[in-house]
This record gives structure tokens, sequence and C-alpha cells, in this order.
């Protein structure tokens, strides 16, 4: 089992329903797989405890260079959501969403990339969390998750500069969705935090890497 998922998902069905410290030119990584993921990222985040448990994981796995650090969010955002609870995926997605087989979710997935909307950011986040729900109930294959993904995140990079404008449109995105929303609170402390530290992935991998 890997090292950091050893430490298993508290909030496995999270569905869209400090100063910062940048890293140097020569400290930025590049690995657009996992950018692609980081787009959703704040919904896993949530889901394993927030910023402080998920830092608190790569220590405990002694992960502490940038290499180490992307090798170990990796794991927890690259298909988090595990096919051996197929059916339960399928239900979210149908309580949720309304998504009941493989052309109801592409359906959905298509609409969130394309509608004209202010806060892009909120659908694409929706985007990447839903094709790990889609690989999970079995609709999709990882080829065609990873394939609408870096779809989904070529329109990020020509839309947003940077992760924390991005993770900005989505905190008021999800607010305009449901201002009411009992999670709104968290969710608003950690589309502040999620980029802060040097030891964030969104520091690590910027989302438009300087060249």
């Amino acid at each position: 089992m890997k090292k950091v998922k050893q430490l298993k998902l508290t909030a496995i069905y999270c569905l869209a329903i400090f100063s910062a410290v940048s890293c140097s030119k020569s400290e930025q990584l590049k690995d657009e797989k996992l950018s692609s993921f980081m787009l959703g990222g704040i919904y896993f985040i949530h889901g394993y405890g927030g910023v402080s448990d998920v830092e608190s994981m790569m220590s405990n796995a002694n992960y502490t260079t940038n290499e180490q650090l992307a090798s170990g969010y990796k794991e927890i955002f690259e298909f988090p959501f595990e096919r051996t609870d197929a059916a339960g995926a399928k239900r979210m997605l149908k309580s949720a969403w309304d998504i009941t087989n493989k052309e109801s979710l592409l359906e959905s997935l298509e609409e969130l990339k394309t509608r004209d909307y202010t806060y892009k950011s909120w659908d694409y986040a929706r985007v990447a969390n839903n094709v790990c729900m889609g690989y999970a109930s079995e609709y999709l294959t990882k080829e065609e998750s990873l394939e609408i993904l870096s779809e989904t995140l070529v329109m990020a990079k020509e839309k947003y500069a940077d992760w924390d404008t991005y993770f900005s449109d989505f905190d008021k995105g999800r607010v305009e969705w449901n201002s009411n929303d009992p999670e709104k609170e968290s969710f608003e402390t950690l589309a502040k935090t999620i980029t802060k530290g040097e030891k964030s992935i969104y520091n690590i991998l910027p989302l438009n890497p300087q060249e």
C-alpha cells in the first residue's frame, strides 16, 4: 500500500454540492498530470481533514524535499477514490448530480467545462472531483479520465494566472451556489490557506510556471 494512502481519506465522498512563500524558479517543478488533479485538490484536502492534517501526513511519511512532497501529493490526489466501492460512488453521483451512467456523466462534465460562468474554477474543480468519482464508479477509464483532466487544465491555465486567483474564484462560486451551506466557512478558510507555505503543493507546482 502506498506510504501516504495508509492514512485513509476521511470523507471520500466530498462532492461539489502565514504569508505565502513562493518557490524560486529553480525550485519549481513541472508535472502536468498531477497539476490536472490539483484542479480539484481542495476537495481532496478537505476530505483528508484540511491543510494541517495533510501536512502532518507528509511529515509522518518523512517527505521533506519538493520532489518527495510532489510524490506524496500524487499518492493522495491522483485517483483518490478507490474502485473497490464502485456502487457507493455511483450512488453519490446519482444523489448529487442525477448521473446514472457514462453518458450522463460526460454530458455533465462537458456542461461544467463549457458553460458561460464568471467563477469558472468552481466548475473546473468539480470537473476534477467528478472525473475521479466517475473513474471510481467505473463509468470512465483511466485514459478517459486523464484526457478530460488534461483538457480542463489547459482551460484553467488560460483563464487564471495563479492558484491564488483560481481558489479565490472557486470560493466565490461555491458561495454563490449556496451561501447557507454548512461547510461554507471550512471551504472559505481552505480556499485562503491551500496555497500558503513552502510545503504547499500549490507553491511547488505553480499553475503557470515561470519560463
